[in-house]
């Protein structure tokens, strides 16, 4: 049962992350966005789009290894990293996407934008608890290294 419902939430969520990609491609050639990779601090959309778009695809194995228990430590350890580089890619973009879009764009103004910023939010607080685990296991590991003196 919590199979069935991991993977109706999974197809879900992969659908989400097919709106939010596609949403971003006709944003990418609207006239309004045009500008936005071509100034510095400005937001690349390009990269906004394969970032989702390879979320799609990490989604879409993460689905299969998921069942199939295929997933080794060090497929998990790459997995990881290159969960946190996309991550922190993807949240910088979005901020500047959200600082520099013109508030007339039309185009923009679509509900793919707020799933878009709802998983910026969740990308952030991942990032914070995953900062502050490792300093906590920094920590850790100096005190006990202290206690065994």
């Amino acid at each position: 049962m919590q199979n069935k419902i991991l993977l109706v939430f999974s197809i879900i969520g992969l659908i989400l992350l097919y709106f939010a990609y596609n949403y971003l491609v006709k944003l990418e050639s609207c006239l309004c966005a045009q500008g936005l990779a071509t100034e510095d601090n400005k937001a690349n959309i390009s990269y906004l789009k394969y970032i989702e778009l390879l979320l799609l695809v990490i989604g879409l194995l993460n689905l299969f290894f998921a069942f199939k228990k295929l997933l080794t430590p060090l497929l998990s350890t790459i997995y990881f990293v290159i969960i946190i580089v996309l991550y922190v890619i993807f949240v910088l973009n979005v901020y500047k996407l959200y600082k520099n879009m013109p508030s007339d764009c039309e185009c923009a103004l679509k509900w793919p934008r707020y799933y878009i910023y709802l998983q910026t939010i969740v990308f952030t607080f991942t990032l914070l608890i995953i900062f502050l685990s490792i300093l906590l296991v920094i920590y850790n590991s100096q005190r006990m290294m202290k206690n065994r003196k």
